[in-house]
């Protein structure tokens, strides 16, 4: 891999690079002048954190790291990749060779890794018109069915790829997977990636794989691709795919005009940096049982203000009176559609089974941006009462919905969709 093919010259990347540079000259010059400390004592804290920020910024050559070793074993890495997976395994790699680095990969895609996933389709509409073949492939992964799930999940990304780039499929010769400044979309990434899953499997083989080879695994001369591994780079190549239409999405087709960043902007974010940091040390999760108005049914505005509980209350009650305008303001969304669109996906999803009335049980702080609030749904089915418990998870964003600590002012709670699955898409109750 060439310099200017590597990750790290993405603009975002090479731009903090940038700065770092430019800062390192500044503060050299700041040392060079013992004057320059009396007039600006403060100076040095910034400094100090910005050597923490730089250290920390190594990271940024992990993906290509990555690439380097895994691309033609295919694995590419990609945004939500858990970045601390990608360093562990070059760490593996690179000490005890390709095998058990690539058995960490296979199991760091778990239940979790799955679940996640998974609900980050629901911000793409064609990814979100597949959930529910997706969740069916996550059920047979996890039971070790891999026969099963790995040709759903080819097809899955074939299809998929279609309709995002609404001209060819994944697996097309001409297909065109980059992006301006994406991970998942640079040209050593799904690109490459998808050159190595149509290579051509003329025989019939017997023996094992350790690559989801498209074309002999559907087309039934593959015989042995039936294991955790192959499975496991076809989900890490459908998530990948997933970063590669939210770039889309967000415009990054192509370049973005350049936006200078000035030296009081870079110094407000490592400002910012430091207090959320802050933030997330001191916070503790709460006990469900110290807290005196759990369990909780009745007056929703009896529950605290910008609370966990009080934003699935209100969510709860808006199911329950059918606002659905209301429903999906309150949804976690990675993308902006109108907000009349929006109201009518609501409609679809939750006006096949609305609740009568519910309670909320009990709180799980799991982190500071995430609280899983435990309630009960009661239905009326066929002129009976039916419950239905339910385990919602709530997510603290800022103003430009990112997830931050929820002791951060102008934050808000939204609520992840997902967790009523087995309610709005059953048949019936």
């Amino acid at each position: 891999m060439s310099k200017s093919k590597k990750i790290i010259d993405n603009p975002t990347s090479a731009e903090l690079l940038k700065q770092f540079a430019a800062f390192e000259s500044l503060e050299a010059l700041y040392k060079a002048f013992p004057f320059a400390c009396r007039i600006f004592p403060r100076m040095e804290d910034a400094f100090n954190e910005f050597n923490k920020i730089k250290k920390q910024a190594e990271i940024l050559e992990a993906p290509d790291q990555f690439n380097e070793r895994f691309a033609n074993l295919g694995w590419i890495a990609y945004e939500s990749m858990n970045m601390e997976v990608i360093r562990k395994a070059i760490n593996i790699y690179d000490a005890e060779g390709k095998g058990p680095a690539e058995q960490f990969l296979a199991d760091s895609y778990g239940e979790e890794t799955l679940k996640w996933g998974i609900l980050r389709f629901n911000g793409n509409r064609d990814f979100r018109k597949r959930v529910r073949l997706a969740e069916l492939a996550r059920e047979d992964y996890l039971a070790g069915r891999y026969h099963a799930c790995v040709p759903l999940l080819l097809s899955l990304l074939d299809g998929l790829v279609n309709d995002v780039s609404k001209h060819v499929g994944f697996f097309a010769e001409n297909v065109d997977l980059t992006a301006w400044d994406c991970i998942a979309a640079h040209e050593s990434g799904l690109q490459t990636l998808a050159s190595i899953l149509t290579k051509g499997r003329n025989k019939t083989n017997e023996d094992a794989i350790s690559i989801p080879y498209r074309n002999g695994i559907l087309h039934g001369r593959e015989l042995a691709f039936d294991n955790k591994v192959v499975a496991a780079k076809c989900w890490a190549a459908l998530f990948a795919a997933r970063d590669w239409a939210g770039a889309l999405d967000d415009g990054k087709k192509e370049p973005k005009p350049k936006e200078e960043v000035s030296w009081k902007q870079l110094l407000k974010q490592i400002s910012e940096t430091n207090l959320l940091k802050k933030s997330i040390e001191e916070w503790k999760p709460r006990v469900s049982e110290d807290i005196p108005y759990l369990p909780f049914e009745g007056n929703i505005s009896h529950l605290p203000d910008n609370t966990p509980e009080h934003a699935v209350a209100a969510f709860l009650d808006h199911w329950c009176n059918k606002r659905f305008g209301l429903i999906a303001d309150a949804l976690l969304d990675f993308t902006a559609p109108p907000k009349g669109k929006k109201a009518g996906m609501a409609r679809q999803d939750f006006g096949n089974h609305i609740p009568v009335s519910f309670k909320l049980l009990g709180i799980d702080d799991q982190a500071a941006a995430v609280t899983h609030v435990i309630a009960e749904l009661c239905f009326e089915v066929e002129g009976q009462q039916k419950f239905k418990e339910v385990s919602v998870r709530a997510i603290y964003q800022d103003l430009e919905n990112n997830p931050s600590v929820r002791s951060m002012p102008n934050g808000h709670w939204r609520i992840v969709q997902n967790s009523f699955s087995d309610i709005i898409y059953a048949l019936s109750l």
